[in-house]
């Protein structure tokens, strides 16, 4: 995230546009959130089902929001994290910033460490930062525990100069051109703040997380938790609905893994050829519950592209499908449901599922193209086993989800609608939204 030198630059400008209570305790907590022990001070949040990241904009106003009004301590700690957004959509959206690539992180740094005494210099900046008095009895140390004798002796290197090396990524223009952004947006949050109106949200300012499994031994096991409802603040819960690949050989730690968060129904769609051939890690298990519920048409590969959103039309309205949906109301516990790749009939039952809970479709095809990227060593082995096959008709696109919807909302115009011409009745319908989302 941006060095503390451009925090305070960025609070020095604001303090020439608004007026502050108490500048000292201001830039004190502008500076704060990166002297909170581990990632904590910066309240990282997972949502969109783990898949991506973001700061926790609704926790800290709704826990520190009245304080905001008065202290400026909080206010400027808030400000610290509006400037981090404005920081990641600036360095990894518009300059293309990787830091996957080895080394870029320290080199990043450095350039920091060279560019701080011009920052410093520029905005006028005082090397007059204070712990304030009695800050162990502040609030603000419930979030996490702050070095704070560390944050007040860190700043005095900021303001010495360093020999003048090149510049590797982050020039100084590009301080510049962050630290005036960061004004313009940390100005609409005050604004906000003070006279109403909309301010910064959490999940539409989210960052993409790496790609994950929850089971070490499968590629794509993921939670259909943390996905917002449309129109309200409500979000999918966590450790209910899991999508999965075929796990067929589970190790303990998976296995420890699903019983201790109470995942314990498994539903298998795979047919019963794809189950002679590899059967499920999971069957038989002590403290699981089994169901095999095939669903024949995913288990080959459609003809060509074109017919991608027709195969998932056509598992939408497999003679199973409505059982799979029954099994998951009716589940006790967490429920975890598998294909082979978790990437077709798994992506139609979870895309079916979550269009029924309220979410937008924006967002449960964003879902399913995560297994595009979950799966490249999936996809690498098949190109290398079948070099003929058209990769286009196996790896998610977008449109496959897209034409799907429009089929569906073409002749039932609401997922309820569709649910009932599968056999699936209010009440269960209910039951599974209940699961999802209460």
């Amino acid at each position: 995230m941006a060095s503390s030198i451009m925090h305070l630059a960025v609070t020095y400008e604001l303090i020439k546009r608004f007026d502050f209570s108490d500048t000292d305790r201001l830039k004190f907590g502008a500076i704060l959130p990166n002297a909170g022990q581990g990632k904590a001070g910066h309240l990282n949040k997972f949502i969109w089902g783990r898949n991506k990241k973001s700061y926790d904009f609704e926790f800290f106003r709704s826990r520190f929001g009245e304080l905001m009004k008065t202290d400026d301590l909080y206010l400027g700690y808030y400000l610290h994290l509006v400037q981090d957004i404005c920081y990641r959509h600036f360095v990894y959206d518009k300059y293309k910033w990787n830091p996957m690539i080895p080394g870029n992180v320290e080199r990043l740094h450095k350039d920091y460490s060279i560019i701080n005494y011009y920052v410093a210099e520029k905005y006028n900046i005082k090397n007059d930062i204070a712990t304030p008095a009695g800050f162990e009895n502040e609030e603000i140390n419930s979030v996490c525990t702050y070095d704070v004798d560390w944050l007040v002796k860190s700043m005095a290197g900021y303001f010495e100069k360093v020999e003048d090396e090149d510049i590797f990524f982050f020039t100084r223009e590009m301080a510049d051109e962050f630290i005036a952004e960061a004004v313009d947006i940390c100005a609409k949050e005050l604004d906000a703040l003070r006279n109403g109106g909309k301010l910064i949200e959490s999940y539409d300012n989210a960052w993409d997380n790496r790609v994950y499994s929850l089971l070490e031994t499968t590629l794509n096991t993921r939670d259909l938790g943390g996905y917002r409802i449309d129109g309200t603040e409500n979000y999918t819960k966590y450790g209910r609905l899991i999508r999965s690949d075929v796990a067929n050989y589970p190790s303990e730690k998976d296995i420890e893994f699903l019983k201790s968060n109470g995942i314990t129904t498994i539903i298998d769609t795979r047919s019963s050829g794809e189950k002679e051939k590899k059967p499920h890690g999971l069957t038989g298990l002590d403290g699981f519950d089994y169901y095999d519920i095939p669903i024949p048409e995913g288990s080959g590969i459609p003809e060509s592209v074109e017919a991608v959103p027709d195969s998932y039309y056509k598992i939408a309205h497999s003679a199973k499908i409505a059982e799979v949906f029954k099994t998951i109301a009716a589940a006790k516990y967490g429920v975890m449901f598998n294909c082979t790749a978790g990437k077709d009939r798994t992506g139609v039952v979870s895309a079916m599922i979550l269009w029924l809970c309220g979410i937008r479709k924006s967002d449960i095809i964003y879902d399913y193209m995560r297994t595009k990227e979950n799966n490249i060593p999936r996809f690498e082995l098949i190109h290398k086993n079948f070099p003929e096959l058209d990769m286009n008709i196996v790896i998610p696109n977008e449109n496959n989800m897209i034409r799907l919807f429009e089929m569906l909302e073409d002749r039932y115009g609401t997922p309820e609608k569709y649910f009932e011409s599968i056999g699936v009745s209010a009440d269960i319908q209910n039951r599974i939204k209940e699961k999802l989302c209460i």
